[in-house]
C-alpha cells in the first residue's frame, strides 16, 4: 500500500478531529498506508470494494478503564472513526460525500479478543468489504504494531442518503 501524503494526514486530522464525540482522540492516530483511490466513472462513483486503509494509535490513559487497559468504548470509537474515514477517502460529490459524508451507522459488531494496555502501540486495518451506491461494509481489525497480536475486530454497515438535489440530476442509484 502506498503512503499517505501530508495532505492526507491533514485531512484526516481535520475531519476526525471536527466529527463531535471523541474528537480529542484523533491526535493520537494517523494515516500509515492508503489504496490508491479508484477512479471515477461517468457518474462519479466508484468501485471501491476491497479498498483498504491502514492507521496507527496508541492506547492513552484517556482511553484506558480501570485496569489500565483499553476500554470498549474506546475499541468502538476506533472501530467508527477509521472505517468512516476509509470512506470519506473515496468519496466524491456523488458518492459518499456531503451532506452526510461517510454516511450514518446501521450496525456495528465488534469482538474484542484480547486487552491491549496503555502505552501500546495500534496497528488498525480497514476494508471496504462491499459498497454500493448507498450501503457500505467495511471490516476493521485492530492489533499491536510491532506483534500483530489481536485485540480487536469488527465490522461496520453504512447507509448514504445520496448527493444533494443540486448534484443528482442525471443520477440514478441502480443497486
Amino acid at each position: 500500500m502506498p503512503k499517505p501524503t501530508q495532505e492526507d494526514q491533514e485531512f484526516f486530522q481535520r475531519i476526525t478531529g471536527s466529527a463531535g464525540y471523541g474528537a480529542h482522540l484523533t491526535k493520537h492516530f494517523s494515516i500509515l498506508e492508503i489504496d490508491d483511490v479508484p477512479p471515477t466513472d461517468a457518474r462519479g462513483w466508484r468501485k471501491v470494494d476491497g479498498f483498504k486503509m491502514s492507521f496507527r494509535g496508541v492506547v492513552t490513559e484517556e482511553m484506558s478503564n480501570l485496569s489500565g487497559n483499553m476500554h470498549g468504548a474506546a475499541y468502538s470509537w476506533i472501530l467508527d472513526t477509521c472505517s468512516s474515514a476509509t470512506l470519506i477517502a473515496i468519496h466524491t460529490p456523488t458518492f459518499w460525500g456531503l451532506p452526510d459524508f461517510a454516511g450514518v451507522t446501521l450496525t456495528m459488531e465488534l469482538q474484542c479478543l484480547n486487552p491491549a494496555s496503555m502505552g501500546t502501540k495500534l496497528l488498525i486495518e480497514v476494508e471496504i468489504v462491499k459498497c454500493s451506491v448507498r450501503l457500505a461494509n467495511l471490516r476493521c481489525d485492530i492489533k499491536n504494531l510491532e506483534t500483530g497480536k489481536p485485540y480487536a475486530t469488527g465490522t461496520h454497515l453504512k447507509i448514504w442518503k445520496g448527493p444533494p438535489d443540486d448534484k443528482r440530476k442525471g443520477v440514478e442509484a441502480k443497486l
